[in-house]
């Protein structure tokens, strides 16, 4: 056992919230979802937690206890109640489809490569399958548990709350980086994951929090996001991930074309003048100029990764040679763009799945974003717009997309966006009905 004031207070923090995984894991069971959902948003992006937890005794099991606990308390609190499981989303069918194609992509690559068939639980890629399933399974739970305004209001705190720890452990390695080459010992709270991984979470969901710093009204909220969106910046920018640099500018222009032009005259104005703009450290990563021809070598190797994954795609163009595969073929795993590797592991079918949820997302933020009333609403919806494009753009350069303290949050977003449309059509709804009683009311005064 560790020693020290530090140390104490480090242990006393683990079983903190080993207990709270505890109370919520019943409470989640019991139908209170809310509770879970809250507690599994908060810690996602907090990997060097769970590893601390996997000491404990199911601390290695806790994410997917807690999410079994939310989908049995949904269930059950559904059918005891009379009411629909799923809620009407464009996203029901989609998914539902998406995930069982996955999985028979699973089975394709069993075959055609002649691998372990995915069975059982400790199968790799069957874990790898259960894992990815994660992700829209986080959709289903948050958009059929969530409520109304309040409660898409207190996720989103949380939200914020774990941005900030994050921020606490990548601005200490950011600091003790002496230049960009260091990046590749970059770890901070996604504990396996590197520097890139990280800058495309800030580069991505730093948008929602700026939409709704656009239109939330109350100063103390603007000054507290505010602080968090420069914070999230500073680390995109010293992270030195390209990429990110890409989606950020990408995520800018679509607030700027919406909201405020002026954000368009800046990013033109970055783009002319970045080399003068920027700090040195940032320019010397985009040139590559550190390693005299490194960018040539760099770009050629990933060339190549293309060229080769495409090859397994022309092998078999309509459902590709099965979901991920490509981790056991092939002289290098990361295909360094998701789009690639989709075509190659699941086909042209799964490339328009993987599409069609991607600019389905985009249009369901931009509804809620021209629909919506509500302000927290209206910005969560232009953040949201801006968000899925970064991720778009993100994904051109690595996957983005399938690891969970990555790829969470979109889909815990989508289910809050989801829902905000649901809100904001039933308060259209409600205007119309008052609007076609009141001439009624007034005939009725005048009779009298």
């Amino acid at each position: 056992m560790s020693t020290g004031v530090g140390a104490l207070f480090k242990n006393l923090a683990l079983y903190t919230v080993y207990l709270t995984a505890i109370i919520v894991f019943f409470l989640s069971f019991s139908g209170k979802i809310k509770y879970g959902f809250s507690f599994l948003i908060f810690l996602i992006p907090l990997q060097n937690v769970f590893l601390k937890l996997q000491e404990l005794p199911f601390g290695k099991d806790i994410p997917n206890l807690l999410l079994l606990a939310m989908i049995l308390g949904w269930f059950f609190d559904k059918i005891s109640k009379g009411k629909q499981i799923f809620g009407k989303s464009s996203f029901n069918v989609l998914l539902i489809f998406y995930c069982f194609y996955t999985y028979f992509t699973l089975w394709h690559g069993t075959i055609y490569f002649d691998l372990p068939a995915p069975l059982s639980i400790t199968e790799p890629r069957f874990q790898t399958w259960k894992n990815y399933m994660v992700l829209p399974l986080l959709f289903f739970v948050g958009f059929n548990n969530v409520k109304d305004r309040k409660e898409l209001a207190r996720f989103f705190v949380f939200i914020c709350l774990a941005m900030v720890l994050m921020n606490r452990s990548t601005l200490v390695e950011i600091r003790d980086a002496s230049s960009w080459v260091s990046r590749s010992k970059f770890k901070g709270s996604f504990a396996w994951l590197g520097a890139n991984e990280v800058a495309a979470f800030y580069a991505t969901y730093t948008f929602v929090l700026l939409g709704i710093f656009l239109y939330v009204k109350k100063n103390l909220w603007k000054v507290l996001l505010a602080v968090l969106i420069v914070m999230n910046l500073y680390c995109v920018l010293f992270l030195f991930s390209r990429g990110a640099y890409l989606a950020t500018l990408a995520a800018f222009s679509l607030i700027g074309f919406f909201r405020n032009k002026i954000i368009l005259v800046f990013v033109a104005f970055l783009l002319i003048f970045w080399q003068v703009i920027l700090p040195q450290k940032v320019v010397e990563r985009i040139n590559f100029t550190e390693v005299e021809g490194e960018m040539d070598q760099s770009a050629e190797k990933r060339i190549e990764y293309w060229q080769e994954t495409m090859q397994y795609f022309k092998q078999s163009p309509i459902i590709g040679v099965g979901f991920n595969v490509k981790t056991y073929i092939g002289s290098q795993r990361d295909t360094h763009n998701l789009y690639i590797r989709t075509l190659a592991e699941e086909g042209i079918i799964g490339l328009l799945f993987l599409l069609t949820i991607m600019f389905l997302a985009l249009k369901r933020g931009l509804r809620l974003f021209k629909k919506a009333q509500d302000r927290f609403l209206k910005g969560l919806g232009l953040g949201f717009a801006a968000c899925v494009l970064a991720v778009i753009v993100g994904n051109c350069f690595g996957d983005r997309w399938t690891y969970l303290p990555v790829g969470a949050y979109f889909w815990i977003f989508l289910a809050m966006v989801e829902r905000g449309n649901v809100i904001t059509d039933a308060e259209l709804r409600e205007r119309v009905v008052v609007a076609k009683a009141a001439p009624v009311a007034r005939k009725r005064v005048r009779k009298v």
